[in-house]
C-alpha cells in the first residue's frame, strides 16, 4: 500500500510541474514569476507530503485562472506559490489591484489559525493591515452534512477600543449570510476606525486582538473565537488635498481631498447644493494612470453621505504602490434623478400613487386591514430603492422594521417585511402606524436606474 501511494505522489508532482502555461494568455511578467515559484519548489521540497502536493495543484491552477482576468507581477506569483494557505486568498482578492499591490509588497500576514466545535472547523488564514484597517481572511469547513450554516456575527475586539463589528465583504447588502458550501473562504474588513486623541498621538490598533463568529447550526449557536497577533506597519497614509471642481452634465461637484492608505483609498466629494438633480451613486469612479492601471470602487462599494446628500466619502481600491506619476480620478457613470422625482407619495385613503417617477419601478399598492404593501419591479437587481421609513404630511417620521433592518433605538417603528418575487422584483408591506396620521405618506428614494455619463478626469499626483 505505501509504495503505491508513493508511485501516485511521485505521478501527481510530476503533473505538477509540467502545467502548460500558455504564452497567449499570461503576461511575460507573470510567465517568469510563475516559472521562478516552481523551480524553488523543486529545489526546496525534494520529499513533499501528499497534502503539499494538492496545496500547490490547487495554487498552480489558481493562479492560472486568476491571471486571465489581472495581469499580476513575478512578486505575486511567487507569493501565492510560496504562502501556505495562499490558494484560499487567491479568489478573494484577484479583483482588487490594491490589495494584491499589498500581497506583493509583503503586507499579507499568515496566521492560519483554527477552532473546531461539533465537526465545523473556523480557521482564521491570514490578515492585511494598516494603519486605519484590516481586511481578515477565513474558512469555516464543515466535516458533516450539518449545512447551511448562518452567520450570526462577526467582531473585532481591541482591549483598547472594545468591539467592532465586521461586515462580510461576499455578503454585503445581501441580508442574512447563509453557508452553503462544505468548505467555505470569505474576508472582513475594518475600514476605519474613530481614533482617540491622546496626547497628540493618534492610536489606531493594538497588536493583540480577539477575532469571533457565530454560526448558527439549526436552533444553536456555535461560537467561536481565536486571539491573534499581527505586526503593525509603519507606513504614513498619503493626503492629497485637491479642492478641483467638476462639472458632469451640469452638475457641479467638488473632489476635495484624497487619502491613500495600503489597503483602501478614500475619496472625499462635495455636492453644489444647488444643483438640479440627486445623485445616488458614482458607479463608474476609479484612478487611473498613464500606463493602463485601474483602482476602482472596491467589492463592497461602500459610499457614506450626509443626510442632505451634499458630503460623500466613497471608499477605493488604493493605488498606494503606484508606480507612475501620473495618477488621475475618472468620473463615469452616475446613478441621480432630478430631484422633484427623488420621492414617492402614498395616499392610503385613495389607495393611489399620488407621485412617483414618470418611468416608474413602483405598482400593485394595496391598503387592506391596515396594511399597506406594493411592488418595486427591481428586474433581479434586488436593492431597495426607497428608504427604510416614510414621513407623514405633518414630518412624523416611522421606520420600517422587517428582517435586514438595523434597529435604531429612540425611532418609531411599525412592523413590515421585505421579500422577493417572482417576476424578479421586491414586495415591500407594513403595518400602519396606531397613532393618527396625515396623508400622503412620503417616501425617498434611495436609489433608481437612472444615470448621466460623462467622463470627467481630475489630477491626484
Amino acid at each position: 500500500m505505501f509504495e503505491e501511494e508513493k508511485k501516485k505522489l511521485e505521478q501527481r508532482k510530476k503533473s505538477i510541474y509540467q502545467v502548460d502555461v500558455s504564452k497567449d494568455k499570461l503576461h511575460a511578467a507573470v510567465r517568469s514569476g510563475f516559472e521562478k515559484a516552481k523551480k524553488e519548489k523543486l529545489l526546496k521540497r525534494t520529499k513533499l507530503i501528499k497534502r503539499s502536493s494538492w496545496s500547490i495543484v490547487v495554487a498552480a491552477i489558481l493562479l492560472i485562472s486568476f491571471i486571465t482576468s489581472v495581469t499580476v507581477s513575478p512578486a505575486f506569483a511567487n507569493k501565492v506559490a510560496s504562502i501556505p494557505g495562499m490558494e484560499r486568498i487567491v479568489d478573494l482578492i484577484q479583483q482588487d489591484r490594491g490589495l494584491i499591490a499589498t500581497v506583493e509588497n509583503d503586507f499579507y500576514q499568515s496566521l492560519n489559525l483554527s477552532q473546531e466545535k461539533n465537526g465545523i472547523t473556523v480557521t482564521l488564514d491570514g490578515v492585511i493591515a494598516d494603519k486605519n484597517g484590516m481586511v481578515i481572511f477565513y474558512s469555516v469547513q464543515s466535516k458533516k452534512k450539518n449545512l447551511p450554516l448562518e452567520i450570526e456575527y462577526l467582531k473585532l475586539i481591541d482591549e483598547y477600543y472594545g468591539s467592532f463589528p465586521l461586515h462580510d465583504t461576499t455578503f454585503w447588502g445581501s441580508g442574512s449570510p447563509i453557508i452553503e458550501e462544505k468548505v467555505f473562504s470569505s474576508m472582513m474588513t475594518l475600514e476605519t476606525i474613530e481614533a482617540l486623541e491622546i496626547e497628540g498621538d493618534r492610536k489606531v490598533f493594538n497588536s493583540k486582538l480577539l477575532w469571533k463568529i457565530g454560526l448558527k447550526n439549526g436552533d444553536k449557536v456555535e461560537q467561536f473565537q481565536i486571539p491573534f497577533k499581527f505586526t503593525k506597519t509603519d507606513l504614513a497614509s498619503k493626503t492629497i488635498d485637491l479642492n478641483k471642481e467638476v462639472t458632469i452634465e451640469g452638475q457641479r461637484i467638488i473632489v476635495e481631498k484624497v487619502t491613500i492608505n495600503p489597503i483602501r483609498a478614500e475619496v472625499k466629494l462635495k455636492m453644489d447644493p444647488n444643483n438640479s438633480k440627486t445623485i445616488f451613486s458614482f458607479d463608474n469612479l476609479k484612478f487611473t494612470n498613464d500606463i493602463g492601471d485601474e483602482w476602482i470602487l472596491n467589492n463592497t462599494g461602500t459610499a457614506f453621505r450626509n443626510l442632505d446628500g451634499t458630503e460623500w466619502t466613497i471608499t477605493m481600491q488604493s493605488p498606494y504602490f503606484n508606480k507612475s506619476d501620473n495618477l488621475k480620478l475618472v468620473f463615469g457613470k452616475i446613478e441621480a434623478i432630478d430631484k422633484d422625482d427623488a420621492f414617492i407619495l402614498i395616499d392610503t385613503e385613495s389607495k393611489k400613487f399620488v407621485k412617483q417617477p414618470e418611468k416608474s419601478l413602483f405598482s400593485n399598492l394595496e391598503i387592506e386591514n391596515n396594511k399597506v404593501s406594493f411592488i418595486m419591479n427591481m428586474d433581479g437587481d434586488y436593492k431597495l430603492p426607497v428608504s427604510s421609513s416614510f414621513l407623514d404630511s405633518e414630518g412624523k417620521e416611522f421606520f420600517i422594521k422587517h428582517d435586514f433592518t438595523n434597529y435604531l433605538p429612540g425611532k418609531k417603528y411599525v412592523k413590515g417585511t421585505l421579500m422577493k418575487t417572482a417576476e424578479k422584483g421586491l414586495k415591500l408591506e407594513f403595518e400602519l402606524p396606531s397613532e393618527t396620521i396625515k396623508n400622503p405618506l412620503r417616501f425617498d428614494l434611495n436609489y433608481y436606474p437612472t444615470w448621466i455619463e460623462e467622463d470627467v478626469e481630475v489630477e491626484v499626483e
